[in-house]
């Protein structure tokens, strides 16, 4: 289970690749940019400062391993730019910096055996992967780089768990505010520019809740994402806790709502009346789940 929750962009600083993977690198670049990760390249006349000043604004560095050997100071590619941003990686790899070495053919063999000298020399924050598909190794890539500090917070029996995009707080706290007038209620503001991962406590925080609200004003593309992927993760129509997303009609139609049509529930309302539409339809769960 992964609720992307943090749109936070990785940032990749793509090292160059000697001519056996050019071929290779171009098609990563290209999986790279759809898959929403930043790439960041150095040109090809670059200098060890200005590749360190690069790759001090990336999360991580991405070396192809082929048959030329970058590695040793003997080898016919120790000199080049790849050999150079390899080294440059090197030094920069810590708790903030992960280092990743692919090696796309997934063998050792004579011509590529610097490899096995790279391989002794990993440390912490060095990942090699022999993933065949550049698909398959930007996968692994984004599943380790979105490992984030959890949030931490005490886990609480409500009657709603209300949940929404920072972005529309001020709007948020009006509905709340009278929304907690007439039932216990526990929020959430998501803040997608923060590094931190919500997934664990919203997992929690459900599950100790009998209905969730998904609210927003401004943040449509957020909210049916996000109510998606939280309706899926949670059970969908098995799950013993409903689901109910709640927008406001100054900015959004039942027609941005349609992917949600046919498995959630969903409303648009003028704001002041959104808390009587949350009460009427948690009243009319909580009669259902009686019978």
């Amino acid at each position: 289970m992964f609720l992307n929750l943090n749109n936070q962009q990785v940032k990749v600083f793509l090292a160059d690749a000697t001519g056996d993977m050019a071929g290779v690198r171009f098609r990563l670049e290209r999986v790279l940019r759809k898959a929403c990760v930043g790439v960041v390249s150095a040109s090809e006349r670059a200098t060890e400062d200005e590749t360190k000043q690069l790759m001090s604004g990336c999360d991580c560095s991405v070396h192809i391993l082929g048959s030329v050997d970058i590695y040793n100071a003997e080898g016919s590619g120790y000199g080049s730019q790849a050999g150079m941003q390899y080294r440059v990686a090197r030094e920069f790899r810590d708790d903030k910096f992960k280092m990743f070495l692919w090696n796309p053919t997934g063998l050792i063999n004579t011509r590529n055996t610097y490899i096995t000298a790279i391989r002794r020399d990993i440390v912490e924050n060095t990942i090699y992967s022999q993933a065949t598909s550049p698909i398959v190794f930007v996968e692994d890539l984004r599943t380790i780089m979105s490992i984030s500090p959890k949030m931490k917070s005490n886990i609480g029996e409500a009657d709603i768990f209300f949940i929404y995009n920072d972005a529309d707080r001020d709007t948020a706290g009006e509905v709340l505010s009278m929304l907690q007038d007439i039932q216990k209620v526990t929020s959430l503001g998501i803040n997608m520019s923060s590094t931190t991962s919500y997934t664990d406590y919203i997992n929690s925080q459900l599950q100790a809740s009998k209905m969730g609200v998904i609210y927003f004003d401004y943040s449509l593309d957020w909210a049916v994402s996000f109510a998606r992927q939280l309706w899926k993760d949670s059970g969908g129509n098995s799950s013993k806790v409903p689901l109910y997303v709640v927008g406001n009609e100054a900015h959004v139609t039942e027609k941005d709502l349609a992917p949600l049509k046919g498995f959630m529930e969903h409303t648009i309302s003028e704001k002041t009346l959104m808390p009587l539409d949350i009460k009427v339809y948690f009243d009319k769960q909580m009669e259902k789940q009686k019978k």
